[in-house]
């Protein structure tokens, strides 16, 4: 591993949100559409697990209209 890439390992350490993910990589998206998908489609409409950062929500409502959304798949969702 070369010095550069360690540094780069260790920013993207610092950079990590509470999904333990670097924000804004496909992973980090994935992870925060299930679980806000999971939060709002909850019966009981229970507090969910964790606490939603803004920039997650805000993408995941941005990536609503991508097919392999979970969030863009509920029923009346996008009106």
């Amino acid at each position: 591993m070369t010095s550069l890439q360690r540094r780069i390992k260790k920013i993207e350490a610092h950079m990590a949100d509470p999904s333990g993910l670097v924000p804004d990589s496909q992973k980090w998206l994935a992870y925060w559409d299930r679980q806000i998908f999971n939060y709002m489609t909850a019966p009981d409409g229970r507090r969910p697990a964790v606490l939603f950062p803004l920039g997650a929500y805000r993408a995941v409502m941005k990536y609503m209209d991508n097919p392999g959304s979970l969030v863009g798949s509920i029923p009346g969702i996008d009106e």
